[in-house]
């Protein structure tokens, strides 16, 4: 989320939008970039729409530019000066977001102005090394409660989280930059010999050499046989989810509800929302084929499926809610037989270790599975790390400049590693049953029928292959820039 003042401490120039817009157009054109739509071209919500060559194009060798290396950009031009709290700003900046995360492709999301309303307060927001997560979380719940969203889009907009939105942050870039600024910028690209690299990518090859990798996700192989849609007869979506738990593997879009649970074995808090001779029996793989948000409801319900997995497996296995984001943890309990001898007190499960003691708070390793879909297959990515509470049971989660400090403490010892981050997914997956032989437990159900019509498994990805990559270490680093290596 990088902040860009090409302006430097100078006044802004102001000249009209539609100006303001081509005068970006042509800085972009220069950088290497084909504009692909403007607004006043094309029904579209954001200024202009831009491909560029990533960068793995050069790295990768390809001969010509496909799609696989094409770089969305999208453009917002204000002429004008822009508060990060205008409401019309802040929808614009929700309806991206939606965008972000709806599309099949991430795109960057460039926001160029002349100047910016409070730059100090943008920049704890979007500037590196200057913006903090308290920040952006505020301002995150600033975008909530400002936005002027239609119904159907607010909807959408509250399947995601905190995360989600820091994430999208990530590709978003504010530049500030008047008119004469924007023309000297262009001069100078459009001076730049762009057929050379830079030196260290350019004069030097890549490390050729095969490394196996190791994923943090799993392929879906088997989905459930059937999903069940009824009528919704609850004013609000909110009450539904409300009165069920928050892992129940449910989704409400528009009137219909649906779930993976037949209707026999729904809870009698969610059957009091649903029209009961509405609810019909659909085969999964039709519905995926025929309903058009299909692909995105799936992915809703097997995120809540594989949480209540988590919670239903082990009696110690809590759901909670942190930082906007509902996350699987371990509660603290620990084996006094199994504790390291003057060492902090923890909590092991099936041989992990799942919390520990650091004084007066308790680390919890976090799980949470995020399904995504590539090539019409679904995967499940789980994202790893550590929360603390007071008490070890989740009740009371430490944030703010503790937290901050505590994770310090953490990553000084040793616990953000890649080593470390790898054991955790390993952990995830032996608790979510996510192994490649389908487990007693795969159902969900209280039954341990392995061929449950609802029953779903995964298979783990074991070839996956990198032969070309920057060098890793000094050494190799030294070894690629020596002269008998050197070709160029």
């Amino acid at each position: 989320m990088p902040w860009f003042d090409h302006e430097g401490g100078s006044e802004a120039s102001f000249h009209t939008g539609e100006k303001y817009k081509n005068r970006i157009a042509e800085y972009l054109r220069a950088r290497g970039n084909s504009i692909e739509r403007r607004s006043d071209h094309h029904a579209t919500t954001e200024d202009l729409a831009a491909v560029g060559i990533s960068e793995d194009f050069y790295c990768l060798d390809a001969e010509k530019v496909s799609s696989e290396f094409e770089k969305r950009i999208r453009v917002e031009a204000k002429a004008g000066e822009v508060s990060r709290l205008d409401e019309s700003f802040v929808t614009e900046l929700a309806r991206t977001f939606l965008d972000y995360h709806e599309q099949s492709r991430e795109f960057e999301y460039h926001i160029y102005s002349p100047h910016f309303q409070a730059p100090d307060k943008w920049k704890r927001i979007f500037k590196p090394r200057v913006s903090t997560k308290d920040a952006i979380k505020d301002y995150y719940d600033e975008v909530v409660s400002r936005h002027s969203l239609n119904d159907q889009e607010e909807e959408k907009f509250r399947e995601y989280e905190f995360e989600h939105f820091k994430r999208f942050l990530e590709d978003v870039f504010i530049h500030r930059a008047g008119w004469d600024r924007l023309e000297q910028m262009t001069e100078d690209e459009q001076s730049v010999d762009r057929s050379k690299w830079d030196f260290y990518t350019k004069e030097n090859r890549p490390y050729d050499r095969p490394e196996t990798l190791i994923p943090n996700f799993h392929k879906l192989e088997e989905y459930p046989d059937y999903i069940y849609v009824g009528v919704c007869t609850a004013d609000r979506h909110r009450d539904v989810y409300e009165a069920n738990k928050w892992y129940s593997p449910i989704w409400i879009e528009g009137d219909e509800i649906y779930s993976l649970t037949p209707p026999e074995e729904m809870e009698d808090s969610l059957l009091k929302f649903i029209e009961t001779d509405s609810i019909k029996e659909q085969s999964f793989d039709q519905w995926l084929e025929d309903v058009e948000k299909a692909d995105e409801i799936a992915k809703r319900l097997f995120n809540r499926f594989l949480k209540k997995r988590g919670v239903e497996n082990y009696d110690t296995c809590k759901l909670v809610r942190h930082d906007y984001e509902n996350r699987l943890i371990f509660q603290h309990n620990p084996d006094k037989d199994s504790v390291e001898e003057d060492g902090p007190e923890q909590t092991f499960v099936e041989g992990w270790k799942v919390t520990m003691e650091r004084g007066r708070s308790i680390a919890h390793r976090y799980g949470v599975p995020q399904f995504r879909q590539y090539d019409g297959d679904f995967y499940v990515f789980v994202e790893t790390g550590w929360l603390f509470s007071r008490r070890g049971y989740g009740n009371d989660i430490i944030s703010g400049d503790q937290a901050s400090k505590l994770h310090d403490d953490l990553q000084s010892d040793g616990y953000h590693r890649p080593n470390n981050f790898k054991a955790q997914f390993r952990q995830w997956r032996s608790y979510l049953d996510l192994t490649e032989e389908p487990p007693q437990n795969q159902s969900l159900f209280d039954d341990d029928e392995r061929d449950h019509p609802q029953a779903m498994y995964f298979s783990e990805i074991d070839d996956l292959e990198v032969r070309k990559r920057p060098p890793k270490d000094t050494s190799e680093r030294n070894e690629l820039m020596s002269p008998e290596v050197d070709s160029y």
